[in-house]
């Protein structure tokens, strides 16, 4: 057996397809306003980013939930370190990119990705707590 509490691969797909749904839609909506085609740009860039990133992001809070040994910090502090990350690379993508609206773009994205990690540290918790009262 895995020594390491984990989410499912259904699980981290999922999470990764909805989030380039949502974002890639939500940026080209807020940019196109602005340009159709810089819409369309920011929306492929976005929802691209987004599918990368929440994948990265389930890998991360989990590796670093499994680094800290209070459950305070196993669910706080992975969830800031991997948005503070994503926060800069989003911001870096879509200034390469032209993204006219780039915080507007990000943002929310951003707020939803700290509940997600937050959602994915006390997931991985609960799974680690029951496995650890198995072994009382």
């Amino acid at each position: 057996m895995d020594q390491y509490a984990r989410t499912s691969r259904f699980f981290n797909l999922l999470s990764a397809v909805l989030a380039f749904m949502l974002w890639g839609g939500w940026a080209y909506h807020i940019n196109s306003q602005a340009l159709a085609e810089s819409g369309l740009v920011s929306g492929l860039t976005q929802g691209t980013a987004s599918f990368m990133i929440t994948l990265f992001m389930v890998h991360a809070v989990t590796l670093l939930f499994h680094r800290f040994h209070h459950p305070f910090t196993k669910v706080l502090l992975p969830a800031v370190v991997v948005v503070c990350c994503t926060s800069l690379f989003l911001y870096t993508v879509h200034l390469v990119m032209g993204t006219p609206r780039i915080l507007a773009t990000i943002l929310p994205a951003l707020t939803v990705a700290f509940s997600f990690c937050l959602f994915t540290s006390f997931k991985l918790l609960r799974i680690h707590q029951q496995r650890s009262s198995q072994y009382e």
